[in-house]
């Protein structure tokens, strides 16, 4: 027998059922392997927006905090905390020190390391005109208020739009 073939045994059901047996684990994070000096780590960069959305991430869980609990904390949307820890693009300062403070963190610490990846970010884009961050998801502002009707022109008559079909004349 193989390597193969024992590590296939192992994962059957015990003697007398049949089927592959399924295992329940006590947490989200997979058991780690005991690593060798020949299996590659993957590295990110410690100052890197990776790490940075990483380290939220890990901020959170050891908070043990779900999305719903830090928006309430935050006065964030759940999208938008959810979109800073995605590591897509750099948060927000206000956003990303709302997450920090909503998981009990060292707002000093991880406002340093904002404005370091921020200058880094930027550096890389030197196509930027603007030193204006973009809009979180649920940071636009509300639509702008319809104008104010002229009160000399009021005639009295009231029009409501409906997305109704006009009613038929034989009814």
């Amino acid at each position: 027998m193989g390597p193969n073939s024992q590590a296939s045994q192992s994962a059957q059901a015990p003697p007398g059922r049949t089927g592959q047996l399924i295992r329940q684990r006590d947490t989200a994070i997979p058991e780690q392997p005991a690593t060798t000096g020949t299996q590659p780590i993957a590295a990110i960069a410690p100052d890197g927006l990776d790490s940075f959305a990483r380290d939220l991430r890990a901020l959170r869980a050891k908070a043990e905090l779900d999305y719903p609990e830090m928006a309430e904390r935050s006065h964030y949307t759940m999208k938008t905390l959810a979109s800073a820890a995605g590591g897509i693009r750099l948060p927000t300062l206000p956003v990303a020190m709302a997450f920090v403070r909503a998981c009990d963190g060292d707002e000093t610490e991880w406002e340093e390391r904002w404005h370091k990846i921020a200058e880094k970010v930027a550096a890389e884009k030197p196509n930027s005109t603007t030193d204006e961050q973009p809009a979180e998801p649920g940071d636009t502002p509300a639509a702008p208020e319809p104008p104010q009707p002229n009160k000399q022109a009021d005639s009295g008559e009231v029009y409501v739009i409906t997305s109704a079909k006009p009613r038929q004349q034989d009814w």
